[in-house]
């Protein structure tokens, strides 16, 4: 009576990639373990299909039952007894794999194979056991493909010139996933990397080749866009590395004469410059293949003008007038003027002038000068004082001072060329007395403005039948 053992066959089933004579190998193993698993795979035993002058190589690691120590056990392929093969069972549990490979398979045909013992029982329990291998004729197909290039840079076209012979159809493969069955195809990478192109030949009757070609891609350079910025020649100076819209980590040059640009730190000082168009390149190098990427700054200083302000006087009668007088720098020719004076009127001349205002009050002169190119200056004066001091009998203005006006704090009313004694009143724009004191000849008197609100005042000075009066401005 037949002892019996469990005998598993894992058969891997592929088809040729090519011409060329092919061992395919298949594992026996009970029970399973990582010895077959670590050649090529194990898989579910089936039909073998392989090609002329293929050979088929079985591979057993087992644990022997009883009765089968050191015995050989048959494998026959019915119409084709060239290839039949001993499988020698092992019983050394140190050396459990033994191996046994056909001859080559000449003959095309499907041939059934069974496994048996050495006194040739079939083993029912044998997995090769009703499954065949079909033998198709030799290949002849051969997959070739050509690339423009093998290193490009990122978004560069590739063209993959198809050079295969014997096939009918194509298969192409970017890494794993097919992107194309066309006889040619193109592509073209968006990120740098490395892309295994796989084509596969077949010729229709189950013959297949392939042939992979890795193309390496290199990042671009990205010096970003070209830049066009305005500044006016008395401001500071610019970073231009916070005007690149591309890779950082670039070169920077001049590519005119400032004289005033730090090519190491990409400051470019404007401060002074005669006003024209200034300009920079920003390099990037291209790594690999790629080249390097350029994009220029350019760079426009414009002359900004400037302003200064001599009004006098700052405390004028409604029936006078004060002098606008004015130094003007950097004034280009299409340079214009426009004038306020805090009483709604607008002026534009451009030359020293006298202004008058209608009614008392605090008024203004200001100016903005406006060079066009889109630099401007302003300037103003907001301490004018429009006082009335009509029917009045006048101490020499000149013999009272009073400083300083504005005033934030103390003030001083200075009487000291003055040799007689009177009176000092002050009231409020409305006309009210809020203070009043006797003077001595030659006085200096000092008044704290914190006492009274914010506003316009009048300092009136009485002297026997004469008077005078001053506006001071609280702040």
């Amino acid at each position: 009576m037949m002892k019996k053992f469990l005998l598993a066959f894992c058969f891997l089933q592929i088809c040729s990639m090519s011409s060329a004579q092919t061992t395919w190998q298949v594992c026996v193993e009970d029970p399973p373990s990582s010895t077959c698993p670590g050649k090529t795979g194990t898989f579910t035993p089936g039909n073998l299909v392989i090609q002329q002058g293929d050979m088929i190589q079985f591979t057993t690691t087992m644990v022997l039952l009883g009765g089968y120590t050191g015995t050989f056990h048959d494998i026959q392929f019915t119409g084709s007894p060239a290839n039949n093969v001993m499988l020698l069972v092992s019983s050394d549990i140190f050396n459990q794999v033994t191996t046994v490979t056909t001859p080559p398979f000449t003959s095309t045909g499907v041939f059934p194979m069974e496994c048996v013992d050495f006194a040739h029982c079939i083993l029912s329990e044998y997995a090769c056991t009703g499954y065949s291998v079909t033998v198709l004729p030799l290949c002849s197909v051969t997959a070739s493909f050509s690339p423009t290039s093998t290193t490009v840079c990122a978004g560069d076209i590739v063209n993959f010139t198809n050079t295969s012979s014997g096939a009918t159809s194509y298969t192409w493969h970017l890494d794993e996933f097919t992107y194309s069955t066309s006889t040619n195809s193109v592509l073209s990478f968006g990120t740098a990397g490395s892309y295994d192109i796989e084509l596969i030949a077949d010729d229709g009757a189950g013959c297949l080749d392939s042939v992979t070609i890795t193309i390496d891609v290199d990042q671009n350079a990205n010096a970003g866009t070209d830049e066009n910025i305005s500044f006016c020649n008395i401001d500071d100076s610019v970073d231009l590395n916070t005007i690149v819209t591309g890779d950082s980590g670039g070169s920077w040059t001049e590519t005119t004469s400032s004289g005033q640009f730090n090519a190491g730190s990409g400051m470019f000082n404007y401060n002074g410059l005669a006003q024209s168009t200034y300009l920079f390149d920003y390099i990037v190098l291209g790594q690999g293949v790629c080249p390097n990427d350029t994009s220029e700054m350019s760079i426009s200083i414009n002359q900004q003008p400037e302003i200064s302000l001599n009004i006098s006087p700052n405390n004028v009668d409604i029936s006078d007038s004060t002098f606008v007088d004015f130094t003007a720098t950097g004034v280009l020719s299409g340079g214009t003027y426009l004038w306020s004076f805090c009483d709604g009127n607008l002026s534009t001349v451009s030359s020293p002038f006298y202004n008058s205002w209608a009614s008392v009050g605090n008024y203004c002169v200001c100016v903005t000068l406006n060079n066009g190119n889109g630099c401007l200056t302003a300037q103003c004066d907001s301490t004018i004082t429009v006082f009335d001091a009509s029917g009045l009998l006048n101490v020499e203005n000149s013999l009272v001072k009073l400083y300083p006006n504005p005033t934030t704090g103390v003030f001083k009313i200075d009487l000291s060329v003055i040799q007689k004694s009177g009176e000092l009143v002050i009231f409020d724009s409305s006309e009210k007395q809020v203070y009043s004191q006797k003077t001595s000849p030659n006085d200096i008197i000092e008044i704290d403005s914190n006492r009274f609100p914010d506003g316009i005042y009048f300092v009136k000075l009485i002297i026997e039948s004469e008077q005078t009066i001053l506006p001071v401005v609280f702040k």
